[in-house]
């Protein structure tokens, strides 16, 4: 008697089933699995974020020029004017390519006549997936000439 309880301890405490490991190699397949997919959004998501980023450093440039420019120089605009296209490029095994083209467009508007304008700069560019985006800056200039 004592020498059949003694095998199947023996038994039951020797290994895993086939079972046991079908279950595991389900679980981590589906973990697996699920890991990827996240991973895909995040790398869609730093992509998003980086053309945002090179967009926000284009419209600063822009915004930067139009401040130091001369008061009789940049008048009211009566809408967004489009300025050449920029291209942002990026270094691919030694040489440059091309990665996404961002339009930069401008509108100033007096407030006070002859004292104050707002300046508004937008910057736009088309995702992959094929939804436009924009970031706008935007900014007050005083007449420090006095012209």
């Amino acid at each position: 008697m004592m020498d059949t309880r003694a095998r199947r301890r023996n038994r039951t405490t020797g290994g895993f089933t086939l079972i046991e490991v079908m279950i595991t190699i389900g679980i981590l397949t589906f973990g697996l699995l699920s890991l990827a997919t996240v991973q895909i959004y995040a790398m869609r998501g730093s992509d998003r974020g980086r053309h945002a980023t090179n967009a926000a450093a284009i419209a600063e440039s822009r915004m930067e020029q139009l401040q130091q420019d001369a008061w009789a120089s940049i008048g009211a605009t009566g809408g967004f004017v489009a300025d050449p296209v920029a291209q942002n490029t990026v270094q691919v095994d030694g040489g440059s390519a091309s990665e996404r083209a961002y339009s930069v467009s401008y509108q100033i508007t007096d407030l006070e006549l002859t004292f104050t304008r707002t300046i508004d700069v937008r910057v736009s560019w088309i995702e992959e997936s094929g939804e436009t985006r924009s970031v706008t800056l935007s900014s007050i200039r005083y007449n420090r000439e006095g012209t």
